[in-house]
């Protein structure tokens, strides 16, 4: 307790060290971006019953997205408790949203002020990992600032991606302390001019726990947390019976599963991942994994009140367990609107599908926990930055059969591009398009685990370089559960690589 004392008097003593300082970036931020046509907002006060609304926005002008983030402790009431975070984005327990382009430049400034290193992550981004890219390795020491400075490629793909941390060990910390927050790339409706004025709504999940009025500093994903839709705790929705919305919804938790319903409303959905598929797929629950987005058609139901809930779930026997949550009443009134068709499988543009194409090389790889609850394993060892684990070749299209030996339930990512799910124990599974997220399930028994076959693509040239793959339950990659895999330009000559030892 004394050292739990301490360390809020710490963090007490560096909000009002900072607060001059951050105040005058985050006003010289606000300047800069009122001056090219962009806006930021403070973060809303939760409330019960407050109206949704969507996060504040930086938008993009003329090619190129200029902004700053300051990451610093801050004071805020979330849920209704006003709790002191180490570490925010421009004091926000939700960020701005980065609206972008393909073709874009991003040029993004990080500004440490916070006790712990950090850096930046651009979840699904399909663009260079080196340099002052999508790099992972690189660290932003408190103090320190980077500037990120990349291009978007002009063929990228259309849809909700997101921005955290990435410096292990601290993700769980950081990214369950509230530092996520949401960016769209391009018009993932653009196919389909019958949608280009529906409501659009953006919902970014985050869950909190905290202790002595502080986030809990590496939560685990079992028991309780109060789960926010932009900051907002239990919002009110309005919606017209009839009128067809774009939900936009990105699972930002660190370690928690959510299973969304409406009530037993439909969900058309038509974009997984930032990925438009290549035809809508109708569901009444939402099940997305840590690190996944979902973006989705939902009609106005008829007159009335509805609770969009959050299930119970369990990750498996050996896994973790969370109770359910209201995250949101809807409130469907007012003058019907006439509907608007869902887009039939016509109109969305064709996809590959890789399972027609030359596959090069076939890869086992096996995701394990350890009789240690604090160690997990990839093939047979822990994350080691300081070497390579897996080498694949440009241009290669790869089968890679993903064994989960856990009686709970692993997730795997994989960074700076997205893959095709063909099987899950043994079950095809039909192509409607591309994941950057996909939940391994929980092992039958000791002797029987879950087989995940996916299809990777490893033909992009802006890929080249060193980049990672791992659980995207948090606290597991935290824990070990992370591999470095380096693509390398086969009509070049090999570089020199630092194998790990054990690799597959």
């Amino acid at each position: 307790m004394q050292s739990l004392l301490m360390w809020r008097a710490t963090l007490l003593g560096a909000l009002a060290l900072v607060a001059l300082t951050t105040s005058e970036t985050i006003a010289q931020t606000v300047a800069d971006d009122s001056a090219t046509g962009e806006t930021t907002a403070a973060s809303p006060a939760a409330a019960t019953g407050q109206p949704f609304r969507n996060p504040a926005e930086i938008v993009s002008k003329g090619g190129l997205l200029s902004t700053t983030l300051t990451v610093g402790p801050a004071e805020l009431a979330v849920a209704g408790e006003d709790v002191v975070f180490p570490a925010l984005y421009n004091g926000q327990y939700t960020p701005p949203l980065l609206r972008t382009k393909p073709g874009d430049r991003v040029e993004l400034l990080l500004n440490n002020f916070a006790q712990l290193p950090t850096n930046m992550h651009y979840h699904g981004f399909n663009v260079t990992p080196r340099g002052s890219g999508d790099n992972i390795f690189l660290s932003v020491d408190s103090g320190d600032s980077f500037r990120y400075d990349f291009p978007i490629p002009k063929s990228h793909r259309q849809g909700l991606y997101w921005y955290h941390p990435h410096r292990d060990p601290f993700l769980n910390t950081q990214i369950a302390g509230g530092m996520a927050g949401g960016i769209v790339i391009g018009d993932i409706l653009a196919p389909f001019p019958s949608l280009k004025n529906i409501p659009e709504r953006v919902m970014l999940l985050k869950d909190l726990k905290t202790a002595d009025g502080m986030p809990v500093a590496d939560p685990d994903p079992s028991g309780s947390t109060k789960r926010t839709i932009n900051g907002l705790f239990k919002p009110r929705l309005e919606m017209r019976p009839g009128q067809l919305e774009f939900w936009r919804i990105g699972n930002q938790s660190s370690n928690i599963f959510y299973k969304l319903s409406l009530g037993g409303q439909k969900f058309y959905v038509i974009g997984t991942d930032g990925n438009l598929q290549n035809r809508a797929t109708v569901t009444e629950t939402l099940i997305l994994p840590p690190g996944s987005r979902r973006e989705v058609l939902i009609y106005g139901p008829p007159a009335g009140t509805y609770l969009f809930q959050d299930a119970a779930f369990s990750t498996g026997p050996a896994g973790d367990q969370y109770p359910g949550q209201l995250m949101m009443t809807v409130v469907s009134a007012g003058t019907p609107v006439k509907r608007i068709p869902i887009p039939a499988a016509s109109a969305f543009p064709k996809l590959p599908d890789l399972r027609k194409g030359p596959i090069a090389k076939q890869r086992t790889i096996v995701f394990a926990d350890t009789v240690l609850s604090d160690l997990f394993y990839i093939n047979g060892k822990p994350y080691s930055p300081e070497c390579v684990d897996t080498v694949v070749k440009l241009g290669e299209v790869e089968r890679w059969n993903i064994q989960n030996t856990a009686q709970e339930a692993h997730v795997f990512h994989i960074h700076q591009l997205d893959f095709q799910v063909t099987h899950v124990n043994g079950v095809a599974q039909p192509f409607n398009g591309y994941n950057d997220v996909v939940t391994l399930p929980a092992a039958a028994s000791e002797a029987k685990p879950s087989v995940v076959t996916i299809l990777i693509p490893f033909t992009d040239p802006v890929i080249l370089g060193k980049f990672v793959y791992h659980c995207h339950i948090i606290q597991h990659e935290d824990q070990g559960m992370m591999s470095v895999i380096q693509v390398i330009d086969p009509s070049k000559p090999r570089p020199d690589i630092r194998m790990c030892q054990t690799n597959p």
